[in-house]
């Protein structure tokens, strides 16, 4: 079995090499589409932890302070650093640049060059996973004009106030959307209020058939032809008296 970056890390991050037992660090969510993915959860949610359950090949001591060392290090959660967040530095493009020949995130490496910080942009995923040969590296000093000359021409007065109005017409549009799903909301929420309290208005010792006035369990008006119905439906005959026997 290859010795690799994310093997290495899952040894790390496992209280079971520390001598302890636990269970329910990560946690099963069913997507939409029926699909199976797996959380982790922090430690104070977990259902066990049993410290010294077993000889292990550091202390928890050792455990903890790599925990916190591990996570002191860590710019960014998830693969390939997805979240890519600014830090340091002069590079425009850190946290942004994307390989074009594997498709993954890049990082910034910065040298002296004539007493001046020069970034460059270097894909080290395969690097860092199998030990392998960086995928390639671009000096990122042209990288960087060329992105500034391209945000000065977008940058002009006319631009910025076009973003701004399309800006604003999204805000206003977003803002109209949760106005509607707020009245959707209210409505529903008169609508449950009044079953209640035309629910609990019913008095229970009363027949089916003998209700007390003002209550009603019907949730909507009833149909204008079933009252047509109810109001023009005919008297009965009376019955001509049997004759006398």
């Amino acid at each position: 079995m290859p010795l690799q970056h994310w093997r290495v890390l899952r040894t790390l991050h496992n209280p079971r090499y520390a001598g302890a037992f636990a269970y329910g660090r990560r946690r099963e969510r069913l997507a939409a589409g029926g699909k199976k993915s797996y959380q982790l959860v922090p430690r104070e949610q977990w259902i066990a932890l049993i410290r010294d359950a077993h000889p292990g090949y550091i202390s928890w001591d050792q455990y903890e302070t790599n925990q916190k060392l591990l996570l002191g290090n860590a710019t960014a959660h998830g693969a390939d650093r997805a979240a890519g967040p600014a830090r340091e530095g002069t590079a425009l493009l850190q946290g942004l640049a994307i390989c074009g020949r594997c498709g993954r995130r890049m990082t910034v490496r910065y040298h002296i060059r004539r007493g001046v910080e020069v970034p460059d942009y270097q894909c080290m995923n395969r690097c860092i996973q199998d030990g392998t040969a960086r995928c390639q590296t671009v000096p990122g000093g042209t990288v960087d004009a060329a992105v500034s000359s391209l945000l000065l021409e977008a940058l002009t007065p006319h631009a910025l106030e076009v973003a701004l109005t399309v800006q604003a017409e999204l805000d206003t549009r977003a803002a109209e959307a949760d106005a509607v799903r707020r009245q959707a909301v209210e409505r529903a929420r008169h609508h449950a209020d009044l079953a209640r309290r035309r629910y609990l208005a019913v008095d229970p010792r009363q027949p089916a058939g003998r209700r007390q006035p003002g209550s009603r369990l019907e949730l909507r008006p009833a149909h204008p032809a079933d009252r047509a119905r109810t109001t023009t439906a005919p008297a009965p005959t009376p019955r001509p008296p049997s004759p006398a026997s």
